[in-house]
């Protein structure tokens, strides 16, 4: 049965009810029951933190940009999606509306409940708590949201996004509020979350919603609005307590992103923490059953990101080169030359190495989804100053970030237009982010500043057959996401609201 997605996918989510139809279901609890006092919103957070992670980001991005090609175990998954082809049919579309919005209507559902529970003595500071991670994370579902689907982020009467701050149901039906409408809701919530978790005394834990992660995620939704002042004065107060490696350490980097306790330093600012039941497998979305070559890679590293990692090893021992690519990997000196690049030039991506604390099969498919890094507040202050004209500031900067993987320090570069600011900003967010579901949204944003588009190597198109292998900034499909058929169909109030071109 079609309905509105928001109402449906988010209740099914919530109370597992496979045979869910237009009305309430017998026995099915609502929030007021789910929820009866302190413990239970504390424990509720949880079910909202199951669904916030970067998995459905990652696929789609990789796969549709020019982050990855077809591997040598590929056996014809997400082909279209990978050809370029993005309606709004395409289930990646469907997908990142629908799991943001489930994040949303798990908040709500607390929220709601929340204003009838009283908290009884020595309980204020875990209630707080409680209502301002639900509030934060709720805002960080929106921020993915309008990145993905507004319409133009730099204008604040286009279209953005759904606001909704109560539980759905079946017969909700709304419009799609302003881009600028959507921003202030977000930093409405952001405020709200800081405040509550000030008063509850929240201390920094990298697993859980923090002050660091509301002035990073504001930061970060700042400078998609180009709101220099704010964005740079939250990446500068995260960045007051976090701060990024002076050199290259290639086994610190490994055990960082393979999870190691303790590895990375002050490398992550919010990460997801991957359980054996919880969470996404990331390895498999590059692996079918272990990051090497023997593990059936599915898709492999892009040619020209490679050749990036491989110049910039050998020039200045950039340490990312060992960390992304799989020892294991066959790497061809001349992969244009070769028959069948496919099994000759086989760039296995390691990234993702699994967690053998976890062990067994299913450890060696996961780990821990970093959300923001300490990386990501360099690159936001590097985009504030080179829209500032302060491309010495920019240039410094992205040294940082540079610094932090090389064994060899790098030459400071030397920015004399923003558009050259903006082309090396976009370079090194491609190298360091790799694969954290960023392409996307950078390339939507920077990629028409700095005169690039997706970039695929011409060894990694002749995988596939599709008429595009590169692909400028300003075709529709790198601008926006559609807004998913099935909204259309249950959701009358959108009518007339699809993003242009679709």
């Amino acid at each position: 049965m079609k309905k509105l997605i928001i109402a449906f996918t988010l209740v099914a989510a919530m109370y597992s009810c496979e045979d869910a139809t237009d009305i309430i279901q017998p026995g099915e609890l609502g929030e007021s029951a789910a929820f009866v006092n302190t413990n239970d919103l504390v424990i509720g957070n949880f079910g909202i933190y199951s669904l916030v992670n970067s998995n459905t980001s990652i696929a789609f991005t990789s796969r549709f940009t020019d982050e990855v090609s077809i591997g040598s175990s590929h056996g014809g998954q997400d082909i279209a999606i990978h050809q370029g082809i993005l309606n709004e049919n395409s289930g990646y579309a469907e997908a990142l509306w629908a799991n943001n919005y489930r994040v949303i209507f798990r908040a709500n559902s607390l929220l709601a409940a929340a204003e009838n529970i009283v908290p009884e003595e020595g309980e204020q500071e875990a209630y707080d708590e409680a209502i301002g991670t639900a509030i934060a994370l709720r805002a960080y579902a929106y921020s993915q949201l309008l990145a993905y689907y507004g319409e133009d982020l730099l204008d604040d009467s286009s279209l953005g996004v759904i606001l909704i701050d109560f539980p759905a149901n079946a017969s909700t039906s709304l419009p799609r509020s302003t881009v600028g409408e959507t921003f202030e809701f977000i930093f409405d919530d952001l405020e709200t979350a800081e405040n509550l978790l000030i008063s509850a005394n929240t201390e920094f834990n990298e697993f859980l919603v923090s002050r660091s992660f509301i002035q990073a995620l504001r930061a970060r939704v700042a400078n998609y609005r180009g709101d220099n002042s704010l964005a740079s004065s939250n990446a500068n107060a995260v960045l007051a307590n976090f701060t990024l490696p002076t050199e290259g350490d290639e086994e610190e980097l490994s055990e960082f992103y393979g999870d190691v306790p303790g590895a990375g330093g002050d490398e992550a600012i919010f990460t997801l923490e991957v359980t054996l039941n919880s969470g996404p497998a990331l390895v498999s979305l590059f692996n079918t059953n272990a990051s090497d070559l023997d593990g059936g890679p599915i898709f492999e590293m892009s040619r020209d990101v490679f050749n990036i990692l491989q110049s910039n090893f050998e020039s200045n021992g950039d340490v990312r080169r060992n960390v992304y690519v799989d020892p294991s990997s066959e790497i061809s000196a001349t992969p244009m030359d070769d028959v069948n690049p496919r099994d000759s030039d086989q760039i296995v991506i390691d990234k993702y190495p699994g967690n053998p604390i976890l062990g067994g099969l299913a450890g060696g498919l996961r780990n821990n989804n970093k959300i923001i890094r300490t990386a990501e507040m360099h690159f936001i202050l590097a985009e504030v100053a080179a829209r500032t004209a302060g491309f010495t500031e920019a240039a410094r900067q992205i040294d940082l970030v540079r610094n932090a993987r090389y064994t060899t320090p790098v030459v400071t570069p030397a920015y004399t237009s923003a558009s050259e600011a903006f082309t090396d900003i976009l370079l090194e967010r491609r190298l360091e982010l790799f694969v954290e579901g960023h392409r996307y949204i950078d390339v939507r944003r920077l990629g028409a500043l700095a005169g690039i588009g997706y970039d695929r190597n011409p060894v990694d198109c002749t995988l596939y057959q599709s008429p595009l292998c590169d692909r400028p900034a300003t075709d529709t499909e790198t601008q926006y996401l559609p807004i998913p058929l099935a909204e259309f169909t249950g959701n009358p109030a959108i009518s007339g609201q699809q993003n242009p071109g679709y």
